[in-house]
C-alpha cells in the first residue's frame, strides 16, 4: 500500500495560514473592532467613506460597515485624536493598525496609520510594473528585513499567487487499500523554507497575543492543520489593487487577480483600469461560480 503523502510546501502553508488568519480576523472585525470604529467615528462625527469595498469585506453588512468606517478614520488628521473621549476604543484600533502583522507603520499625520510591506516598497522601487519584476523586488525587500507580516511571508516565497491572496486578506491593513483494508493514515511532509517558518512563528505569536487566538505554531507538528486549511479553490478570483498612476487623467489603477490556467494551476494576471476592481467584481465577471466563499 502506498502511503498517502501530503506535502506542506510554501504555497500550501501560506494559503493555510491565510485561511486560519482570515476566518478569525473576520470575527474580530465584525465584532469588537466594529464597535470601536463606530464609537470613534461617532465622537468625531465622521461619516462612513464612500467607494468600492475591497477584499472579503463584501461578505457581510458588518464587515462592509467596518471597512467603510475604517477607510474614513484613516483619512482623519491626527491632531483630532484629542477629541476622542473613548481612548480605549481608539487605542485598540491603533494597536491593530500598527501591528507588525501588516508591516511597518508609515507616518502619515492621520488618526490611524497605514503600514508598508515588501509589496508596497517593491512598487515604489520600480517604474516598471510587471508581475515578475514586482515579485522579485518584493522578495528582495523581505529578505533584507526582519518583517514577518503576512505579505512579507508571501514575498519570501517568491510566489505571486500567495502574494496576491495574502495581500487581498489584509487589503484594509487526502488512499483506499484493496480488499476493504483500512485506508492508510496520511503522512504530512513539512517542506516550508526555514526562514518563512521562523517569521511565520512571529506572525502567529503576535496575532494570538493581540486577539487572544489559538492559531497553531508553524512547523512539522502542525503540518496537517495547515495542509487541511489551504483551500486552493477559495483563492481563485481574489483581486487586489496594489498601485495607481496619477499622472494620467483619469488616474489608472494597477491590479493583480488570481485565475487558473488551462492546466488547472493557479496563476496571477495583472491589468490596469480606470476603476478600482474588487474581489467581488472580479469574481462576478470571470468566476460566477465562486462569488460566495
Amino acid at each position: 500500500m502506498q502511503p498517502d503523502v501530503r506535502v506542506v510546501d510554501n504555497q500550501t502553508f501560506l494559503l493555510g495560514l491565510d485561511n486560519l488568519y482570515r476566518e478569525r480576523m473576520k470575527a474580530h472585525e465584525s465584532g469588537e473592532l466594529l464597535l470601536h470604529a463606530r464609537q470613534v467615528a461617532a465622537e468625531l462625527q465622521v461619516p462612513a467613506a464612500a467607494g468600492p469595498v475591497e477584499g472579503y469585506y463584501t461578505e457581510s453588512y458588518a464587515l462592509t460597515e467596518y471597512f467603510l468606517l475604517m477607510r474614513a478614520l484613516q483619512q482623519v488628521p491626527g491632531v483630532r485624536s484629542g477629541e476622542v473621549r473613548s481612548r480605549s476604543a481608539l487605542d485598540r484600533l491603533l494597536q491593530v493598525t500598527s501591528a507588525p502583522l501588516y508591516g511597518t507603520p508609515k507616518p502619515n499625520n492621520c488618526l490611524l496609520p497605514a503600514c508598508q510591506d515588501p509589496l508596497t516598497l517593491a512598487l515604489e522601487r520600480t517604474p516598471v510594473w510587471t508581475i515578475e519584476k514586482i515579485v522579485h523586488l518584493a522578495h528582495e525587500q523581505a529578505s533584507h528585513s526582519d518583517d514577518f507580516s503576512l505579505v512579507a511571508l508571501a514575498a519570501l516565497s517568491s510566489d505571486a499567487v500567495a502574494l496576491t491572496a495574502l495581500r487581498e486578506s489584509v487589503v484594509l491593513y487526502a488512499v483506499v487499500a484493496v480488499a476493504s483494508a483500512a485506508p492508510s493514515a496520511p503522512v504530512y511532509e513539512w517542506k516550508v523554507d526555514e526562514e518563512i517558518t521562523r517569521r511565520a512563528t512571529q506572525f502567529v505569536e503576535t496575532f494570538n497575543t493581540i486577539f487572544n487566538e489559538d492559531i497553531p505554531a508553524p512547523g512539522p507538528q502542525n503540518a496537517a492543520t495547515y495542509y487541511n486549511s489551504a483551500d486552493f479553490w477559495k483563492v481563485i478570483g481574489r483581486c487586489v489593487r496594489i498601485g495607481f498612476d496619477p499622472t494620467v487623467n483619469p488616474p489608472r489603477n494597477y491590479h493583480w487577480g488570481i485565475v487558473h490556467n488551462p492546466q488547472g494551476n493557479l496563476e496571477v494576471q495583472d491589468f490596469w483600469d480606470d476603476e478600482v476592481w474588487t474581489t467581488d467584481r472580479f469574481k462576478r465577471k470571470f468566476f460566477p461560480d465562486y462569488v460566495s466563499e
